[in-house]
């Protein structure tokens, strides 16, 4: 008989700790999809997987080992439960959760709380989601190879459909989000992340949905949570969620301090123009009803689009809440733009946002500070020249064209604020 196993409890595991409970799956069972599903989600949890095939030799076993799982063969004259038990003992787990529905998801904290509460060595896993809810998830993604697959395989579990719009890639996103079970929807070349989103919300704009969830590609996101974060949309309490990595002050946060401060001054500057507070508003992880599906005409596209979003839903007065997430950047390889360029992208299309919103501030403001300032070299070469009878003719140049600049930044500013608010009231 042969056995993928050794049956040593000194044997080094290539993921999880013998002092959790071990998860046992039956390959055959349903979606081979689910299995790795399933063992993706217990390595992040500490867990190990003893995956059970009638032939460790198939390519489905050996995609099994490649991720880390150790494969056994199955021993017809015990039955499933019986032989786990054996495995298990002899590899010196404390404990066995059997999982032999792999298509569904298993409910990992149900499960252990079950086992602590049973005298028995093994239990049944639980279900944690319906896997026939009305979610529809959307991915944008940039040479992102290495998490996609995994985000796919696991948003599938808690989704009806996951769509994946590839945004120019030239590495294998594209086939590996096809094989992982995604709709996926090409850009013939790299147009910005803004570009993905609307081609997203136009794709399902054509379908029915409970609620739409968007988040990235990279693993940085815990597709665990996309229930989570969908919850106050299905509930009716919230047209727009933002998944925040800020809100949960126990929530250990893993963003570099660098990010976290450039962040910051972005949520400082998002509430200007949206007149919106929101903890974190470049989170990629939110959920849309299908009435901000609608009315979020998002037409940057670039990374500026989470800002826009959140103006245009509070220009649309759709109800914004938070929802707390944990975000991963420990081992993840998705940062596909410089962080500098990438939060400059940002400022510069919020400064759009107040140059569209309050052209007042945006030319007015500066206006008047450059009427202070010719002023005030204006009075310096005037005192200067009546004291010692000196002549200072940069002053005058510097008071001269801050005057003329100012006057024109305040001119503009009242000119077109007066459109806006025309334009304002006759959209009402």
């Amino acid at each position: 008989m042969t056995e993928a196993m050794d049956r040593s409890a000194d044997r080094p595991l290539e993921f999880g700790s013998r002092d959790r409970a071990v998860v046992a799956i039956p390959t055959g069972a349903g979606d081979p999809g689910g299995v790795t599903t399933t063992i993706l989600r217990a390595k992040e949890r500490g867990h190990h997987v003893f995956v059970y095939c009638e032939d460790p030799s198939t390519e489905a076993a050996e995609f099994a080992r490649e991720l880390g799982a150790t494969v056994i063969e199955r021993r017809p004259a015990l039955e499933f439960d019986e032989q786990v038990q054996t495995d298990a003992r002899d590899e010196g787990f404390p404990g066995v959760i059997e999982f032999e529905t792999p298509e569904e998801r298993l409910d990992f904290e149900y499960s252990l709380s079950k086992l602590r509460e049973s005298t028995a060595y093994s239990v049944v896993g639980g279900i944690k989601y319906d896997a026939d809810s009305n979610l529809l998830i959307g991915i944008p993604t940039y040479n992102e190879e290495v998490g996609i697959g995994s985000v796919v395989l696991s948003a599938k579990s808690v989704a009806r459909e996951v769509i994946v719009v590839d945004d120019g890639s030239t590495d294998d996103t594209v086939e590996i989000a096809k094989e992982a079970g995604a709709t996926v929807v090409e850009h013939e070349e790299n147009s910005g992340k803004g570009a993905a989103i609307q081609t997203l919300l136009d794709e399902v704009r054509t379908r029915e949905f409970d609620a739409f969830v968007l988040l990235d590609g990279d693993g940085q996101h815990d597709p665990d949570e996309i229930p989570a974060v969908a919850e106050p949309i299905v509930e009716d309490d919230a047209e727009l969620v933002i998944g925040s990595r800020y809100l949960d002050d126990g929530t250990e946060d893993e963003t570099p301090t660098y990010r976290r401060l450039g962040q910051r001054v972005l949520d400082l500057l998002t509430f200007g123009p949206s007149q919106t507070h929101v903890t974190d508003s470049q989170s990629g992880f939110r959920a849309l009803s299908p009435r901000a599906v609608d009315e979020l005409a998002v037409t940057t596209d670039n990374f500026g689009v989470e800002t826009e979003m959140i103006d245009l839903a509070s220009q649309n007065d759709l109800e914004i809440v938070e929802e707390p997430i944990e975000a991963r950047y420990e081992g993840i390889d998705g940062q596909t733009q410089n962080p500098l360029r990438h939060g400059l992208t940002v400022v510069a299309f919020i400064l759009q946002l107040v140059r569209d919103r309050h052209p007042l501030l945006f030319f007015g403001l500066p206006g008047l500070a450059l009427l202070v300032i010719g002023a005030y070299y204006g009075l310096d070469a005037v005192v200067i020249y009546r004291s010692t009878g000196r002549f200072y003719p940069a002053k005058v140049l510097v008071s001269g064209f801050s005057t003329i600049l100012g006057a024109i930044g305040i001119f503009l500013g009242l000119v077109l604020n007066r459109i806006s608010n025309m334009l304002a009231a006759l959209d009402e």
